[in-house]
């Protein structure tokens, strides 16, 4: 993921005051009537109007998967560092590193088996530790001139066939070629996917899925016989909304990063950490039970609240910054001890589940940069977790370190 540059339209107002009240009185007309979505057992929200309302549900991270000859460190890190943490869930960010039973042939380079995974979902058990899979389902199909397995075995699938990777590669910004997509709308494509989606939630012993959803670029394409021409908006939420129907099948909760879901242009956040193609009005057509994972790395803009005063679960997603990291666990806080003031508050404070760190270095960089027993890249990103982690710890008083 990519910060926002900075440039592009005037700020608007994402919601005023008048909007405001009217979807926080259609929010508590829909609770009193029962209508909220069901939550899983680990992410029932603890009442934000009782003196709890900073024990956060969900207290998360992203890892990338490890390296084969990491898998080791990383269960150790699992075991010892992330309960110390006071860590509850691991997004373990496998993408296609998996060998795959059902479709063999799309295991990427140094893929973990399934005893590797098994290992990690036994760390993850002995720490007190939610283990969650994580795929790319959309968009991130490409990595600069790369084309990542499931285009590379089954090209039928692609989005925009001629349109593809500069060579040499050239990082285009935001407004060029980024990666590719999927078409979610090739008949044959969730006979592909939904097969490694079970076999990750199988080997994880997971009861939710990240698929991604980040900056999908190309979506509708005009190549795409299928999508061109379509409105994005539909075409996202009919993906969004298979994957989840698919996994509440299974009692299984769908998680997507937030990105995709809002104006670039009236909030200015611009196409990285929001839409300039028009996906946006899809957070009015998907279903409301998915969690949004609200991914902001330069600064902390109220985009959280938005989510839930949309209806949804949200989680704050800092990165490498430290202060970022904060700002948006204050606001969360804010919002939830907001709960404690009247009984029509608590809709949307409880909506507020949580904080999810996230790393996108290499698992072995980030642990040995978090141990320091190696300077890299990963130091500042490292240095973060700690920062955050160390806050939430503080603020949970008569909890020790894990609990």
């Amino acid at each position: 993921m990519k910060p926002a540059n900075g440039d592009g339209q005037p700020v608007g107002p994402v919601i005023n005051r008048r909007d405001f009240l009217a979807l926080g009185g259609a929010a508590l007309s829909l609770a009193a009537a029962g209508g909220l979505p069901a939550k899983a057992e680990e992410t029932k929200p603890v009442s934000p109007g009782q003196p709890g309302w900073k024990e956060l549900p969900v207290r998360a991270f992203l890892l990338s998967a490890p390296e084969t000859k990491d898998v080791a460190l990383a269960c150790q890190f699992i075991r010892e560092a992330l309960p110390k943490e006071g860590v509850n869930t691991l997004v373990l960010r496998i993408e296609y590193r998996y060998q795959f039973k059902s479709h063999p042939e799309l295991a990427d380079f140094d893929a973990l088996s399934r005893d590797d995974l098994r290992q990690i979902s036994e760390a993850c058990k002995a720490g007190g530790i939610k283990l969650i899979p994580c795929t790319n389902l959309f968009a991130h199909q490409s990595e600069q001139e790369k084309i990542l397995p499931l285009l590379a075995k089954y090209p039928q699938f692609d989005e925009s066939p001629e349109y593809n990777p500069p060579h040499p590669w050239v990082n285009g910004g935001a407004f060029d070629f980024y990666t590719k997509s999927v078409c979610p709308q090739h008949p044959d494509l969730y006979k592909v996917i939904l097969p490694l989606v079970d076999e990750l939630m199988e080997a994880c012993e997971a009861d939710a899925f990240h698929a991604g959803f980040d900056e999908v670029w190309v979506i509708g394409h005009p190549q795409c016989p299928r999508c061109g021409g379509k409105d994005p908006a539909e075409l996202f939420a009919r993906h969004a909304t298979r994957l989840r129907d698919h996994l509440a099948e299974k009692n299984g909760r769908l998680w997507i990063w937030s990105d995709r879901l809002l104006d670039g242009k009236t909030s200015n956040l611009l196409a990285w950490q929001a839409s300039m193609n028009n996906t946006w009005r899809a957070i009015d057509l998907i279903p409301q039970d998915i969690l949004i994972c609200d991914w902001k790395y330069e600064d902390a803009p109220p985009t959280p609240a938005y989510f839930a005063i949309k209806g949804f679960d949200v989680l704050a997603s800092p990165c490498d910054k430290a202060d970022v990291a904060l700002a948006q666990l204050e606001m969360v806080y804010l919002i939830r001890q907001n709960g404690g003031r009247a009984d029509f508050s608590k809709t949307l404070a409880a909506r507020m589940q949580g904080m999810f760190a996230t790393s996108w270095l290499d698992a072995g960089k980030f642990i040995r940069a978090y141990y320091g027993t190696e300077e890299n890249e990963g130091t500042k990103n490292a240095g973060a977790f700690k920062a955050l982690f160390a806050e939430i710890r503080r603020n949970r008083p008569g909890k020790s370190a894990g609990a």
